[in-house]
């Protein structure tokens, strides 16, 4: 091979590299990261100017879109409070005794990023469709079979489970204090396998 034939092969093998590591690192939200009460966290400056170039490029690659956090406060979990993987063949218990100080909240699952198929379109609950407890809290199952109301389904195609729970229009405190934000616990219930 002539030695100015080089130069493109290695520019293309240098572009190729360069965009499979973009797209590895973009393809991964590492849910240890950010802020939060075990299992949550929330990252800081998601949808704002404070962004870091790697999270406005993961935002682009897996999410929809991100907004402030003087907006919407994003906090995730892919693991139950034993620190286990979300897994869609078992179910999990997400009680929460109160609201999170914010004007409105969701909580939803995806696998993979994307939003879970079910026969029912139901892919989140929220502060204005929930049914509360008797002494005001929350419960939500997610899992298989269905249960109640407040029942979010995860599927049965194995993937990367991961739920969201958005809080709108939130506190100052809970980006001040995310630690601090009264969130559901995620608890096992059952496996079918």
């Amino acid at each position: 091979m002539k030695p100015w034939a080089w130069g493109p092969l290695l520019l293309l093998a240098g572009l190729a590299g360069g965009a499979a590591a973009a797209w590895f690192a973009t393809g991964q939200v590492d849910s240890r990261a950010g802020r939060g009460p075990f299992p949550w966290k929330a990252m800081a400056g998601n949808g704002s100017a404070a962004a870091t170039p790697l999270q406005r490029a993961t935002v682009a690659r897996i999410g929809i879109w991100a907004l402030p956090s003087q907006e919407v406060v994003y906090f995730n979990t892919e693991q139950d409070d034993q620190g286990r993987p979300l897994d869609v063949a078992c179910a999990y218990r997400l009680r929460g005794a109160r609201d999170p100080a914010a004007r409105w909240w969701s909580i939803g699952a995806y696998r993979d990023y994307q939003w879970i198929d079910n026969g029912l379109n139901r892919y989140s609950v929220s502060s204005s469709s929930i049914s509360r407890d008797a002494d005001g809290g929350f419960t939500v199952v997610a899992g298989v079979p269905a249960q109640g109301a407040n029942w979010l389904p995860l599927g049965d195609v194995a993937g990367r489970i991961t739920l969201l729970f958005r809080l709108y229009i939130p506190d100052p405190a809970v980006m001040a204090a995310p630690e601090r934000v009264p969130l559901p616990s995620v608890t096992r219930l059952e496996c079918r396998r």
